[in-house]
């Protein structure tokens, strides 16, 4: 028996052991294969066939096509895909995580190298820099006036590519001098909405100097005024552009099967931008998704023949069950080759996508058609299985063992990332803001969202009556916290000089530096609703008339009063107008009292600073209808700030000619200095949450 006992234990050892080798093997295979996700499209040294452009006059001339393999293979993803509308949002994001076998690099680079802004966006980069010749060392090093190399990152907040860059070049061309310039959509213009821009500034607001908004201050790259602004300041940088980087996307949360489509437009554009940058030798990295549809077939081959090697990759570092991947372009063939395009392409950038495609198919060669395809199921394999097998361990008997035996796995994925990427740390000093510096002023109110529901829940909510889906919104705002005191005493500092910026003129608050994103995305839900509701339109006043008449009339009759509505149309001149108007006629030891006084814009809060150099003191008092009043007690005239805000008054009045605005008055970075900073943002919530009430309880008065 004891020896039956001993062989059959034997056996058992030895099984074991074959299913631990063949879990291993697999492991390993699956963990190269991570790393090994490049595809090359064409290099015009390594194969016969050199593409070439058809002539200028023939493109987009032709209706948009499809190619029948390349969308079996779009309807085969997107069902898979599908599979995944009934996942509550948050949980799939969760378990996906857990799952991601790269899921330590991120912190693991944090930990090891301590570099600064390490983001997922970060480690691409520098995996991406690490694998190819992104950063031209030859062309760098061939200049006669020394090794002068200049980069410019479009679409680049928060700035994880640039901060990634430096780290590159000090480890690996500590001899380089490089220069550097970014643009992006502005987080600093408060039309912006979420959905569409980071609103990160940690980075931003260290370098400004290094960011170009453009002509409107928006950063809005597929506005040709923007880009031509964009090319004049990028002549005043010496040596030419070696390197363009495009970081762009779209929100599609709500159209997940339609990335590709509702992308395309800025990858042109993108694209269009680099092409009027880029010196002969220089290249580009430009993030894609798929490349299913006849824009990215026709980019990919206009890529193709402007560059004399691309390469398609997804970086370990990417999130394999993602469409996301990199195009690398090497060696650009000149300004000279695209010439005769440019002005084509032009026309046919901007915020409305061409109604024509690109290029006619029978323009493309078969062979180029052919290497796409397999480009595209290659991916397509890749992104199908992590999709497939994120599912089955979804609700897995084994999930604990399988979290366990990825821990092993994520180990070794992070330390052959270091290894294959050769990361070491720099000194601080060669750190562009540095660590530390960004850690501190860390946002805890960027880009946080609602989203925790399924696809399909989404969709079902598009159903939904406006009243009914209003009422829904309005039941969140009741989470937000109020402040924990009625009044407050505020001693602000007036600012020494004015800094006056302008931009593109708005009439809506979309995204606040005051406010968190998630409790300004409630507020901007609700409008949305309301003025497309005719019944409601009158809800958008608040305070009401009604409130604002009766607040009034307890006020010290020698009191000055100023009323604002907190929603309603935004209109910084007429803030500007009623505010000098007033403080002309006011005598000294009067009180000036805001009521609706709306807190989320720059220029507001910086017209306060400048306003309490005007006054003995600023109380804020909490009022359970309508919100805050803010009391300016004492006025005493000061000609220096009356001039300033002549000159506010004066400059506002001349940009409302050129369709601009007076976008802020005092840097951001004394804005956030401000010990009254958080009290701002708990009085803005608290103005949203009222604001909820009242336009629900109307709703419920009606109903």
């Amino acid at each position: 028996m004891m020896e039956e006992k001993g062989n059959s234990f034997t056996v058992k050892q030895q099984w074991n052991k074959k299913v631990d080798k063949s879990r291993h093997a697999e492991l390993t295979y699956n963990i190269e294969t991570l790393f090994e996700k490049h595809f090359i499209i064409s290099d015009s040294q390594g194969q016969a066939e050199t593409y070439t452009l058809p002539e200028s006059e023939s493109i987009f001339k032709e209706p948009p096509w499809r190619l029948d393999n390349l969308q079996i293979l779009k309807d085969s993803l997107n069902e898979m895909k599908s599979r995944l509308n009934n996942f509550n949002l948050c949980e799939w994001q969760q378990h996906t995580n857990q799952m991601n076998k790269a899921g330590d690099i991120v912190n693991v680079v944090k930990k090891t190298i301590q570099a600064e802004l390490v983001t997922q966006a970060w480690c691409k980069f520098y995996e991406i820099a690490s694998n190819f010749f992104l950063v031209p060392l030859n062309e760098i090093r061939r200049e006669e006036n020394g090794k002068n190399f200049t980069s410019v990152h479009l679409c680049e907040a928060p700035g994880a590519f640039v901060a990634a860059l430096n780290h590159w070049l000090k480890t690996n061309a500590p001899d380089v001098r490089w220069n550097w310039l970014a643009t992006t959509l502005n987080p600093y213009c408060e039309e912006n909405s979420y959905d569409r821009m980071v609103a990160d500034d940690r980075f931003i607001r260290h370098t400004l100097k290094r960011w170009c908004f453009g002509a409107d201050n928006t950063g809005d790259i597929m506005d040709l005024r923007n880009l031509d602004v964009l090319v004049e300041r990028c002549k005043l940088l010496d040596g030419g552009v070696l390197l363009v980087t495009a970081d762009g996307s779209v929100d599609c949360t709500d159209v997940p099967g339609e990335q590709e489509n509702a992308v395309a437009q800025l990858h042109l554009c993108e694209t269009m931008t680099c092409m009027h940058l880029l010196r002969k030798g220089g290249n580009f990295l430009l993030k894609l998704f798929t490349l299913f549809e006849h824009q990215s077939v026709c980019l990919m081959y206009l890529l193709s023949c402007a560059f004399h090697q691309v390469v398609v990759t997804k970086p370990a570092s990417s999130k394999a069950g993602n469409s996301e991947m990199y195009v690398v372009c090497m060696n650009f063939r000149g300004r000279d080759y695209v010439a005769p395009y440019l002005n084509i392409l032009r026309q046919h950038c901007g915020n409305v996508s061409p109604t024509k495609a690109m290029f006619n198919p029978r323009d493309i060669p078969g062979s180029f058609l052919r290497r796409l395809e397999e480009c595209s199921e290659f991916f397509k394999h890749h992104q199908y299985q992590v999709i497939r097998d994120n599912i089955s361990t979804f609700h897995a008997e084994r999930y604990d063992s399988i979290l366990f035996e990825l821990k092993h796995v994520k180990r070794i994925v992070a330390n052959k990332y270091l290894k294959e990427c050769r990361l070491s740390r720099i000194d601080s000093a060669n750190e562009i803001v540095g660590r530390e510096i960004l850690e501190k002023s860390n946002n805890s109110f960027i880009n946080k969202k609602w989203r925790a529901d399924s696809y399909n829940e989404r969709c079902k909510r598009q159903d939904l009556k406006p009243q009914e889906h209003l009422l829904q919104i309005c039941n969140k705002a009741k989470e937000i916290e109020s402040p924990a005191e009625k009044s407050y005493t505020w001693h602000l500092r007036a600012p020494e000089t004015l800094e006056i910026q302008t931009g593109r003129s708005f009439n809506k608050v979309r995204s606040s530096l005051f406010s968190d994103s998630r409790i300004q995305q409630i507020l901007n839900k609700i409008d949305d609703i309301v003025r497309d509701t005719t019944a409601l339109y009158h809800a958008l006043y608040f305070p009401s008339a009604e409130i604002t008449r009766e607040q009034t009339q307890r006020i010290d009759p020698t009191h000055e009063i100023l009323s604002f509505q907190f929603v309603r149309d935004y209109d910084s001149h007429r803030t500007i107008a009623e505010i000098y108007d007033r403080l002309e006629k006011l005598r000294t030891g009067q009180t000036l009292v805001l009521i609706g006084y709306t807190l989320l814009t720059q220029l507001n809060v910086g017209l306060l600073h400048l306003l309490s150099g005007l006054f003995d003191k600023i109380t804020v008092e909490i009022r359970d209808n309508e919100g805050y009043r803010i009391k300016l007690e004492t006025y005493r005239r000061n000609d220096k700030i009356l001039n300033d805000l002549r000159e506010i008054f004066t400059a506002s009045h001349n940009a409302r000619k050129e369709n601009m605005t007076i976008w802020s008055i005092i840097p951001i970075t004394i804005l956030y200095e401000c010990d009254q900073y958080p009290m701002i943002i708990q009085l803005n919530h608290l103005m949203i949450k009222l604001y909820a009430h009242h336009v629900s309880t109307i709703e419920c008065n009606k109903t």
